[in-house]
């Protein structure tokens, strides 16, 4: 059987997500998330800290070879690593706020000028029914911004393999550009309408 089509609505009513904003604040609002979501505990050994012997190589002269010192030293397999990551994460990064609501403006505005942001009418989405939710959503990897929709009803959409859930208080740049395409109730909407003071 054929999927259905998802319920959307028409380009007017998505027509606020239509402002430009600077690739480059997009991007830096997407490394900043980045960066800050990992825990950054990645460690290699230095060459202090390689349990070999310290004895020299060779001697220093009369081999016609370079010189060299213990087993440790970067240069040799096993040896230590020479500027790698340490294990201390650095301070985290930060937006101001007002650099945060139009990285979110413009990348949901690049999300509608690409047909990537669609309304979904959740009437149709019978008896709070994963089935039915399948039919409606698709098959195609996508996120799902909620607001104010009943635990019951989000069960049903998180158990979509291809579907991920979204609030709408917490979105932000990074968790838009992380999913292919993008669904909102009208809740949802309407909340993010508020928020950005899109109105």
């Amino acid at each position: 059987m054929a999927t259905k089509k998802v319920t959307t609505t028409t380009t007017q009513d998505l027509s606020v997500f239509n402002i430009e904003v600077s690739p480059s604040l997009i991007a830096q609002a997407i490394h900043v998330y980045q960066e800050n979501a990992h825990r950054g505990v990645s460690k290699v050994k230095t060459r202090g800290e390689i349990n070999k012997t310290k004895k020299k190589v060779y001697k220093q002269k009369g081999t016609g070879g370079a010189r060299h010192g213990a087993r440790s030293a970067p240069i040799y397999v096993g040896g230590g690593v020479v500027f790698g990551p340490s294990g201390i994460k650095s301070a985290p990064k930060s937006l101001n706020q007002k650099m945060k609501v139009k990285a979110l403006i413009g990348t949901l505005s690049l999300y509608q000028k690409e047909n990537r942001l669609a309304m979904v009418d959740t009437s149709e989405i019978k008896d709070m029914s994963t089935k039915s939710a399948l039919k409606v959503l698709g098959k195609e990897n996508s996120a799902f911004v909620y607001y104010s929709e009943s635990p019951d009803f989000l069960k049903a959409i998180s158990n979509l393999e291809n579907v991920i859930l979204l609030s709408a208080r917490r979105l932000n740049a990074f968790s838009v550009a992380s999913s292919p395409k993008l669904f909102l109730t009208s809740s949802a909407y309407e909340h993010l309408v508020s928020r950005l003071k899109l109105k």
